[in-house]
């Protein structure tokens, strides 16, 4: 149930979220002595007012956020990232409390569509409106006689109704990156992008909106979408509303999403994990896609040449995991393969499976039964049977993993027999 705006207080969000307590105490302290205005703003008021587990701070400040920020991390003993252009800096407490975004309250003007804006210093309305959407529009006074929610633009109503609104019809031609936003809110929260927004979408699409953005922030925002905690049904809504073909035109050949629904169950090593650009929904972006398309993403994004070479392996380790013949030790060999892109194979594999039924049941096996297999004996037996010290103990542990994963060897007995043949007849 939404928290009523009249009881969103600084005092109620430090009740309801203590491990912050502290650090937005130290902000008020340090904003009184400064003579300057602070205000907790964006996301955490979102969630805060949602009932949701706030994850960080940010802060607005009506005056100069990185002076602000520098005194808070004398004061924590912490660390300070300073960033001039935007007059906005991060503090890193010592004691390993939550990272502190601090922005100097600010008016945006974009000198064109895409680009990042210009700032200048502002007041807390001025900060409010040149954010994405209303429900990220609200701030709570940290400081002040004054602590009524500031809400100019409806957001907490858009809160209570479930309803994700930008704040003015240019919000996608002066930042396309919204749109990625736009989804995922509307998909974490159970809510649904407004009729008028989804209008001025198309408008911003039609226009060639997102040809005008970096590649290193589509990928940004392709990384949040990703970490997600449900990052499929992001990634079906951004096909349905044309962002991933507004980045590239063989990106909505998406037909596999379905496909990606089995493998809930698969263990974690396998599963995209809550970090940028997991491998195996990586994969699943541009599997769809040649090398040279691929490659021609790359060319806007240096990055993405590692997605060129993981879709390259990709495919041609889906051909080797579908042989004919394959025994469980060579799935292994392939699986186990130390380099970071041999690491990522199982999961790329896994979320495409899909593709090849048979690399899919291999790779299915690999997770559950394979990979941790092991031999029944240890070195100290095959010492005790007459294997050498040395490398011969290494050599006769691989053997003997290769022999259980084929069914060579069921039992120590079967392991102890097989080693026998390893040790040097006596002299």
């Amino acid at each position: 149930m939404l928290v009523t705006p009249d009881a969103s207080s600084v005092g109620i969000f430090l009740n309801s979220d203590p491990r912050f307590a502290d650090l937005v105490g130290q902000v008020r302290t340090l904003a009184i002595e400064a003579g300057v205005a602070a205000y907790l703003v964006g996301g955490p008021v979102r969630d805060h007012l949602l009932g949701v587990p706030v994850k960080d701070l940010d802060i607005a400040i009506v005056g100069s956020a990185p002076s602000l920020a520098r005194r808070l991390a004398d004061a924590l003993g912490g660390r300070v990232t300073v960033h001039p252009r935007f007059r906005t800096a991060t503090v890193w407490p010592a004691n390993g409390s939550p990272a502190v975004d601090l922005v100097t309250a600010r008016r945006e003007t974009y000198a064109r569509p895409g680009a990042l804006p210009d700032v200048a210093p502002g007041t807390i309305a001025d900060d409010l409106g040149r954010r994405d959407f209303t429900i990220n529009a609200m701030a709570i006074p940290i400081c002040g006689d004054d602590t009524d929610l500031v809400d100019p633009h409806g957001g907490s109503a858009d809160l209570e109704a479930g309803i994700v609104r930008t704040l003015h019809r240019d919000s996608f031609v002066d930042d396309p990156t919204r749109m990625f936003r736009a989804v995922r809110y509307e998909q974490r929260f159970g809510f649904r992008i407004d009729d008028t927004t989804l209008a001025d979408m198309q408008s911003a699409l039609d226009a060639g909106a997102m040809a005008t953005v970096t590649g290193p922030r589509i990928d940004n925002e392709l990384g949040r979408l990703i970490g997600e905690r449900k990052p499929l049904a992001g990634l079906r809504r951004a096909t349905e509303l044309g962002l991933l073909a507004a980045i590239h035109p063989a990106m909505p050949a998406m037909a596999h999403w379905d496909a990606l629904d089995g493998w809930t169950s698969v263990p974690p090593g396998a599963q995209p994990a809550d970090r940028e650009w997991p491998a195996s929904w990586d994969a699943a972006l541009f599997w769809t896609m040649t090398h040279d398309q691929v490659a021609s993403l790359a060319m806007k994004n240096p990055y993405r040449t590692r997605r060129c070479r993981y879709v390259d392996m990709l495919k041609e380790g889906m051909s080797m995991l579908s042989a004919d013949g394959l025994l469980p030790s060579e799935v292994c060999a392939f699986l186990d393969y130390p380099r970071p892109e041999g690491q990522a194979v199982y999961a790329l594999t896994v979320a495409l499976a899909f593709a090849e039924p048979v690399a899919a049941e291999r790779i299915r096996r690999y997770l559950t039964e394979w990979q941790d297999l092991q031999p029944h004996l240890r070195g100290s037996d095959l010492l005790d049977l007459g294997v050498p010290e040395g490398p011969a103990v290494g050599e006769a542990l691989a053997a003997l993993r290769k022999a259980r994963l084929d069914g060579v060897t069921r039992t120590r007995q079967d392991e102890g027999s097989f080693v026998l043949r390893w040790v040097p007849p006596s002299t």
